[in-house]
């Protein structure tokens, strides 16, 4: 896709502005608002019998935000041979790993019968369709329970998560300068990127000429919202020189510079 492949100077100054300016975490970068909702770095307790000699009986979780204790005693109540010094470690990271939120785990027998395993997640940035989250680093993964948070929506092709990922925060961060924030933003099957802001506007930018196109709706967001005194409902940027407008009560208002799409 062409605003995939021409990348400017100008999103490179951006990325390097991005860690400083944003501002908006509650709703991208969600990952840290919901800390606050839910118990991070808890401890989780629970009996796992089992007839192996010296057996693991007990399970501590820690550090997890988003992972289900209930995924990881059935993970540990899968291996055969639990026995404190023979229990393959190994195995159970792996099996781990499997589970949707987690990135990486490390695990840690503590005599007689405890085995302390520490999770790091996946810090997620956005819901991906349905039933997604993607992560900051543009990982797809699907969770068993979706955690109701106020993230972005993002639709896509899977593979092209990574991309959508970066393209979300250039944006953001542009849109900034107008204190607008993404609510939705989809990638359609033949390229096209259509944005939905939180206040309802949706901005229709087409599949060329992306970062153009956002500089001109920025430029002259303001003067078309004063043509009337009605709530607008989109603009379409995917004309050469100008864009098109329609407000909620009148289907046909209009305003464009010229030029083709």
């Amino acid at each position: 896709m062409a605003k995939m492949a021409t990348r400017s100077d100008k999103q490179e100054r951006s990325y390097s502005g991005f860690k400083k300016s944003l501002k908006w975490t509650a709703g991208l970068l969600a990952g840290a608002t919901v800390a606050g909702a839910l118990v991070f770095g808890g401890i989780w307790l629970f009996s796992i019998n089992t007839d192996n000699v010296f057996p693991i009986n007990k399970v501590e979780l820690r550090k997890q935000q988003f992972t289900n204790a209930v995924g990881v005693y059935e993970v540990l109540r899968s291996i055969e041979d639990r026995g404190f010094f023979t229990m393959d470690m190994q195995q159970v990271e792996e099996q781990l790993l499997q589970l949707p939120w987690i990135k990486a785990a490390q695990l840690r027998k503590v005599w007689p019968d405890t085995l302390q395993v520490m999770v790091q997640e996946h810090q997620p940035i956005a819901y991906w369709g349905e039933a997604g989250v993607v992560s900051q680093q543009g990982e797809v993964f699907y969770p068993v329970e979706m955690p109701q948070a106020e993230w972005v929506q993002l639709e896509g092709p899977d593979k092209m998560a990574k991309d959508l990922t970066e393209l979300l925060q250039l944006y953001q961060e542009q849109l900034l300068q107008k204190n607008m924030v993404i609510e939705k933003m989809q990638l359609s099957q033949r390229g096209a990127i259509d944005i939905v802001l939180t206040d309802g506007l949706e901005v229709r930018l087409g599949n060329v000429h992306v970062e153009e196109r956002i500089e001109r709706f920025l430029q002259y967001i303001d003067s078309v919202k004063q043509q009337k005194d009605a709530t607008l409902a989109y603009v379409d940027l995917r004309y050469q020189n100008g864009m098109a407008a329609q407000w909620l009560e009148n289907k046909t208002s209009v305003t464009s510079d010229g030029g083709s799409r």
